[in-house]
């Protein structure tokens, strides 16, 4: 036999880990050895010719077997341990009095027997075998000294004393060895797995935690959401009502009722821009990302957004141009990079002054496009910049008090991620702002 067959013997013998207690697969082992060792002591005493005590191990050897069909097989290892010890008890209590008493090597088997008991045993019997041991060992010491005529001596010389003596303590140091290595080897083997477990728990813990972080992150995103919703919306609309409602009801002049009507239009466009950038970035949220790359014509794209800023730059005298080749392409989502150009051509002509200068333009590097979108506005400072990219960035009003939509650079840079692309910047107080949106060349 090999040793893995050996080992597999073994356990099937003591009892598989997940269908035996640790306190049942032990009891298994001390049966096990205890069969051996009486074999061992039956050879001996057949040897050395002491009748009465091979009839009480061949006994023994029976009683073992019992025991170990009904804690192997019927797993009640909690009743066998009490019978276990009754028998351990009586028949070294024979022993002692058929194998020359303290003169014999009888105490060596109790104090072994108690250490055995313990090792198997739950806590709330310890006091039960201290005491007993205690109380057999005394009550055997007081009937050898005043009656010394119950006590046979088994010796015809001192070496056969001495013989026996050894041999009894040779085989409890193997039985002690195969009971505490086992021990041993399943402590540490419970160890490892406890040390793994603690591991995963911790691990566990850190993955809780980040969890945590992330949804305490993901709670204050949505509290500034709705922050966002309840005022620059709300804010926007009650002012469309009240010019509504002075266009109804009063009598105004011509030029009132056009700056009205700019007024009306203005508000109305920051509104559409608002709920436009709301509804992306709730659809993201809710429904997932559906990003659909494919080559785009960046010059189209530039232009289509540009044109949507043009009345607003005109407004202000800004020159809004681009210088992008025709035949240039980029791997993106259309309808995201559409919506990203958008939000940075508008705060590029929100932060502009009158008569002022955004310019679109285009390079090359290490296979990627960069589009640069720069104006010559006033620029932001360093807390400003910190934040740029987050819900944390409060919206802020431009050049010519147009109220700034505070979730567009966050919603750039989501989309701009999933296009496999990035954005950046680079800004400096007074004198202007570059954003630069990186994507694949086709």
């Amino acid at each position: 036999m090999n040793n893995s067959m050996l080992r597999q013997l073994w356990i099937k013998a003591v009892g598989e880990k997940g269908s035996f207690s640790m306190e049942n697969r032990v009891f298994n082992v001390v049966i096990i050895i205890s069969f051996f060792f009486l074999l061992y002591s039956l050879a001996i005493i057949v040897i050395m010719g002491k009748l009465l005590m091979t009839g009480v191990i061949a006994f023994l050897i029976v009683a073992l077997g019992v025991l170990y069909y009904y804690s192997r097989v019927k797993k009640k290892f909690k009743y066998c341990i009490s019978i276990y010890a009754c028998c351990a008890y009586s028949a070294l209590i024979i022993n002692y009095f058929y194998d020359a008493g303290s003169a014999g090597p009888t105490f060596l088997f109790f104090g072994f027997l108690f250490s055995l008991l313990i090792a198997i045993s739950s806590r709330r019997l310890y006091p039960i075998w201290m005491v007993l041991h205690i109380s057999v060992a005394l009550a055997l010491c007081f009937i050898e000294y005043y009656y010394p005529q119950t006590i046979t001596n088994a010796y015809e010389t001192s070496l056969s004393r001495f013989i026996d003596i050894l041999s009894a303590y040779v085989a409890l140091i193997v039985f002690a060895y195969f009971i505490i290595n086992y021990l041993r080897n399943y402590y540490y083997g419970e160890k490892k797995l406890a040390d793994a477990r603690l591991d995963e728990i911790l691990q566990q813990n850190i993955q809780i935690k980040e969890q945590n972080r992330l949804l305490e992150q993901a709670n204050a995103e949505k509290s500034k959401l709705f922050s966002i919703i309840s005022h620059d919306l709300r804010t926007p609309i009650d002012s469309i009502t009240g010019y509504l409602g002075i266009l109804s009801e009063s009598e105004i002049s011509s030029d009132d009722r056009k700056e009205i009507e700019q007024e009306l239009y203005s508000q109305t466009r920051y509104t559409s821009d608002l709920l436009q950038n709301l509804l992306h970035w709730s659809k993201n949220q809710m429904a997932g990302v559906n990003v659909k790359l494919a080559p785009v014509n960046l010059a189209h794209l530039v232009e289509d957004a540009r044109i949507t800023k043009v009345n607003s730059a005109s407004k202000k005298g800004i020159k809004l141009s681009y210088n992008i080749d025709t035949g240039i392409e980029v791997i993106a989502d259309k309808d995201m990079l559409r919506i990203v150009l958008r939000n940075v051509i508008n705060n590029a002509v929100k932060f502009t002054r009158t008569g002022g200068e955004v310019e679109i333009s285009f390079a090359s590097r290490a296979g990627l496009g960069e589009i640069a979108i720069k104006d010559n506005g006033i620029g932001m400072d360093a807390n400003k910049q910190k934040e740029i990219f987050t819900l944390h960035s409060n919206s802020t009003f431009g050049t010519n008090d147009e109220k700034g939509i505070g979730l567009g650079l966050m919603l750039c840079k989501e989309f701009m991620i999933y296009q496999n692309g990035d954005i950046r910047f680079e800004s400096e107080l007074g004198k202007g702002t570059i954003f630069y949106l990186s994507l694949p060349l086709n």
